[in-house]
C-alpha cells in the first residue's frame, strides 16, 4: 500500500505540494475535512462512472458505507504523508480500494 500511494501522490501533484500540503488540512476542523472529502470522492466516483459503472459503485460503496471509516483511513494517509496535496492521497486511497482510475487509450 505505502508504495502506491507514494507512486500516486508523485504521479498526481508535482514532487510535493507547495502551497497545500496535507499537514495544513489536518489541522481543519473534521466538519470542514467531510466536506472536501464528500466533494473530491464524489467526483472520482462521477468520473469513475462514466467510464466503469462497477469502479464508480466500489468508490460508492467503500465510502459511503462508512463514511468516518473511509475518511479515517484516508486522514492516516495523510498523517503518513503530510508533505503531499490531499487530493493526490484521496486518490491514491480511492485507487487502493478500487483500483487504478485509468480510462481510454492509456489503460
Amino acid at each position: 500500500m505505502v508504495g502506491l500511494i507514494a507512486f500516486t501522490a508523485a504521479v498526481t501533484q508535482p514532487a510535493k505540494a507547495d502551497s497545500f500540503k496535507s499537514s495544513e488540512f489536518l489541522t481543519w476542523k473534521r466538519e470542514t475535512q467531510a466536506f472536501y472529502f464528500r466533494a473530491n470522492v464524489g467526483m472520482a466516483s462521477l468520473i469513475a462512472g462514466q467510464n466503469d459503472k462497477a469502479q464508480g459503485q466500489c468508490i460508492d460503496d467503500w465510502y459511503y458505507a462508512d463514511e468516518t471509516a473511509s475518511e479515517d483511513y484516508i486522514l492516516d494517509v495523510m498523517r503518513k504523508y503530510p508533505d503531499y496535496h490531499p487530493r493526490g492521497l484521496i486518490l491514491a486511497a480511492i485507487q487502493k480500494k478500487c483500483g487504478p482510475l485509468k480510462y481510454g487509450h492509456d489503460k
